[in-house]
């Protein structure tokens, strides 16, 4: 009886088994069929390993238009992915690899079932989704394809195309492609790098204990990086020998032999016979992958074997004669200035077509270039552009839109301050840090007038110089960030856009490419380009990279821009230069606000060039009397209009720029913009009546009404009063005081110019340094700036009083004319909403300068 409950209450746990086994079967069945659904199980293996046995090129156009091979520049492999055939990696170093990823390779049809039900198991254990025991096919897949999400979808459908791989391509081509794709570490890509990296030798020449070295750094290679973790890359490396040992692979000698041997590390080997890709070549490289990627939705890994290996005809827009020449100005580090102290810091440059954005010439650093995929300064690196941006951000797109006008007439004083304590913090601040007062968009241009950047920014908003920047191509700029301290950052402010201070900084070569519009003179903008078209091996075109521009300001603008840039570099801050003595310049400079940085981006009617120097660590370059980028670009610019220096683009001294009919000159006043008066010629400063370039229609008609003629002492030098000697008088143009208000004295150096009524019975002010009317407009506690000179020439007279008690206002003879005032609320506004826009510096009256003191020397008209 109890046999017979035995053997049914077994068929009862075998149905019951049997059962939960079918509903197992039923519901991954139905699960692994509506989870496959839309699976694209197939690969396009000729696009995603291309064929690695083929080298390609790359051509530059000579002077005639004929393509030319850069025979040293052919790319079958490069330094950070070699390709080696299968057959040259030794046995001992293949085995090592199957041994720890994958050591049923040759048994399994592309996946391992069991290592699979052991992942799930754990999964379903509480063991999370990361899958484990993908076998090497599985992770070719995945470095093919760059699909790394971590979802049940993703890994059926790379089980299904490594089952689907396997019938389509053998064993051994698999474990080809997987070991010249693997990462190991230190930017290698597959085993001929990485042996190259840490052996300095060929993966052919790999010893056993090597092999395993590069074996162990595939499952965590930041953790088993044999340069950074030396110790844990020994531990799994001994893992790997003891596997290899317990799997037959290894006889018991030569186990025991590698399990004691050191692995002995030859960093940075490079052998004497390979030749370095140039800095334009690896630019293109870049440029080449990045829009293969984007164009067949492919890995980079997969687009860089494509490159690499491909076979493709890549038809650059390198000059190069032209990129001869720069690298050589480059290698001489004595082409390079040093600052006062003795250091000399970094630089890069690019030089550009501006009629087609084609890229002509690189140089990525100073110094022989040594080895090939390095950090490239001019293209990958990212720094603040500081005023350099200015004519692009601020002042092209506002002329565009009729804002201003060459003439247009702003106040450089500060626009906000900030409070701290008992002290004020004035922003933005100019370098150096003098206010001018009244100044017109020709002279902040030329003097890099921050203050006037500022304001001009304001009227074209800040969303409108945004989205301008952007469709000029510069791509790093943020809209809205926010930042692990909960700290928001957003270039939509005064600070990026007026002056440079972005968020992340960009890069030369955008920056550069954002003058194309200027230097063309047709307003025409060209995202830079360094290829024109891509052929795979069969002749296909697989890449087209020409286009034709779009417009981004009008030529009356382009013009008028590229006369203001001509100013800096006769008048301003490039004015030390000695090629725009010989041919036509015109360009602006840029400072970061650390001193870290130094910009100059200019153009002559052929060539578009943008120089940066600075430390790559960011830290402050020194003094220097004369702007080093501006230096540089001086030097190399000369030696290539030198003769035969480029012999293959067309450099002629007597081009000029390009000019539109549209654009006439005018005469203005340089105190408001206006069309001149008699007055205008009667200041003290000297003639204020200056020619300018404008639109039709947009020259200045109404005459000045700024200035004012007033009585002077040319003996004393001041504003006269009734005891000045008759003699001693005559009439002279002052400025009609703009009702500047500040929290806190500063010094504008026009404030000596400016002319106040003072109400009747009101005291005029003594000090000398100060105008007359200085204490009434100041009684309020604001403050309206004073010169800094020793005795103003708005002072009031005291060398004919007798008693300070005899001063009252009739004393000072004036126009009758009204002065005009401005509304106060004007000239002072909030901080800026950008953290980097007000740096928390005090502000000071400001010591006595060159620049200040000239002031009192003058000359005067009469």
């Amino acid at each position: 009886m109890k046999r017979n409950y035995g053997k049914r209450f077994g068929r009862i746990v075998l149905a019951f088994f049997l059962v939960i086994v079918f509903c197992a079967v039923m519901l991954t069945s139905s699960f692994v069929i509506y989870a496959t659904q839309g699976i694209d199980a197939s690969l396009d293996l000729e696009m995603l390993t291309a064929n690695q046995g083929r080298t390609t090129k790359l051509y530059y156009y000579d002077g005639d238009g004929n393509a030319v091979e850069l025979e040293n520049e052919r790319l079958h492999g490069a330094e950070n992915r070699i390709w080696i055939p299968l057959s040259e990696i030794p046995k001992d170093v293949q085995n090592a690899f199957i041994a720890i990823e994958d050591h049923r390779f040759y048994e399994h049809q592309g996946v391992d079932f069991r290592r699979t039900a052991g992942a799930v198991l754990g999964f379903a254990s509480g063991g999370g989704l990361s899958y484990g025991g993908s076998t090497i096919t599985q992770q070719l897949i995945k470095n093919l394809t760059g699909d790394n999400k971590v979802t049940v979808k993703r890994k059926l459908t790379e089980i299904m195309r490594a089952l689907h791989l396997e019938k389509e391509v053998s064993k051994e081509t698999i474990l080809e492609l997987y070991l010249n794709t693997v990462y190991l570490a230190e930017g290698c890509y597959g085993l001929e790098t990485a042996a190259e990296l840490y052996f300095g030798k060929t993966a052919s020449e790999l010893t056993l204990v090597e092999g395993a070295t590069l074996a162990a750094i595939i499952q965590y290679p930041t953790r088993y990086d044999p340069i950074q973790n030396p110790t844990y890359n020994k531990e799994r490396r001994n893992t790997i020998l003891w596997r290899m040992h317990e799997l037959g692979l290894l006889e018991d000698d030569v186990y025991e032999e590698a399990i004691h041997t050191e692995t002995e590390l030859h960093l940075g080997t490079v052998r004497e016979s390979e030749k370095k890709l140039s800095w334009f070549t690896e630019v293109v490289i870049e440029d080449v992958i990045r829009d293969l990627s984007k164009a067949y939705h492919l890995s980079r890994t997969a687009a860089s074997q494509m490159l690499y290996n491909g076979g493709l005809s890549v038809y650059t827009t390198m000059d190069a004669k032209m990129q001869e020449a720069v690298e050589a100005y480059y290698a001489n580090v004595e082409n390079i200035p040093k600052s006062k102290e003795g250091v000399r810091a970094s630089s890069s440059t690019v030089l550009i077509d501006p009629k087609n954005g084609h890229l002509l010439a690189v140089a990525g650093d100073i110094g022989e270039k040594t080895s090939d995929r390095i950090f490239n300064l001019a293209t990958q690196m990212l720094r603040s552009p500081g005023s350099v941006i200015k004519p692009v951000s601020v002042y092209a797109p506002a002329l565009e839109k009729d804002l201003i006008t060459w003439a247009s007439v702003f106040d450089d004083v500060p626009v906000s301050f900030t409070k701290n304590g008992n002290m004020y913090t004035a922003w933005p601040k100019n370098n150096p840090r003098i206010y001018s007062g009244l100044t017109t968009v020709n002279t902040a241009l030329m003097k890099s007038t921050n203050t006037v950047a500022v304001r001009v920014l304001k009227k074209l908003g800040e969303n409108n110089s945004y989205r301008f920047l952007k469709s000029l191509g510069i791509t790093t700029l943020v809209e809205y960030e926010k930042g692990g301290n909960g700290k928001t950052f957003s270039d939509i402010a005064a600070a990026p856009l007026a002056l440079g201070a972005t968020t992340r900084g960009v890069s030369v070569r955008e920056m550069t490419g954002a003058y194309t519009m200027l230097a063309n003179g047709e307003g025409i903008h060209h995202d830079t380009v360094s290829y024109t078209k891509v052929y795979d091996k069969d002749g296909n075109l697989i890449l087209s990279n020409e286009t034709e521009g779009t417009r981004a300001i009008s030529k009356d603008t382009a013009d008028i821009m590229t006369r203001l840039l001509k100013n800096v570099v006769t008048y301003g801050t490039a004015s030390d230069m000695t090629l725009s003595r010989s041919l036509p310049v015109a360009g602006k400079t840029g400072t970061s606000n650390a001193n870290t940085d130094r910009w100059f981006i200019g153009y002559t009617p052929d060539l578009l060039c943008g120089v940066w120097y600075g430390h790559k660590d960011a830290r402050d370059i020194g003094t220097h009397k004369i702007n080093p980028a501006v230096t540089i670009f001086d030097g190399l610019m000369s030696r290539l209009y030198a003769k035969n220096a480029a012999e293959t683009i067309t450099l002629n001294k007597k081009n000029k720029f390009p000019t539109s009919e549209n654009v006439i000159s005018a005469l203005y006043c340089k105190d408001s913009g206006k069309a001149p008066a008699y007055a205008c010629s009667h200041d003290l400063r000297g003639h204020r009546v200056v020619l300018g370039y404008f639109k039709k229609g947009t020259e200045p008609r109404s005459a000045c009404d700024e200035h004012i003629l007033l009585d002077y002492d040319k003996e004393a030098k001041t504003l006269a009063s009734e005891k000045c000697p008759e003699e001693n008088r005559i009439r002279v143009a002052f400025v009609k005081g703009y009702a500047r208000s500040f929290p806190c004295q500063i010094h504008v150096l026009d404030a000596e110019f400016m002319y106040r009524h003072l109400p009747f019975g009101a005291s005029p002010t003594l000090d000398p340094t100060k105008a007359f009317f200085q204490n009434y407009y100041e009684k309020n506690g604001n403050y309206i700036g004073v010169s800094g000179a020793e005795k103003a020439h708005n002072r009031y007279c005291t060398e004919y009083e007798t008693t300070a008690e005899e001063t009252t206002t009739a004393d000072i003879l004036t126009e009758t004319t009204e002065t005009h005032i401005e509304n106060p609320a004007e000239n002072t506004t909030s901080p800026e909403k950008n953290d980097t826009s007000a740096p928390p510096e005090t502000t000071e009256i400001f010591t006595e300068t060159e620049e200040t003191t000239t002031q009192k020397h003058l000359v005067p008209w009469w």
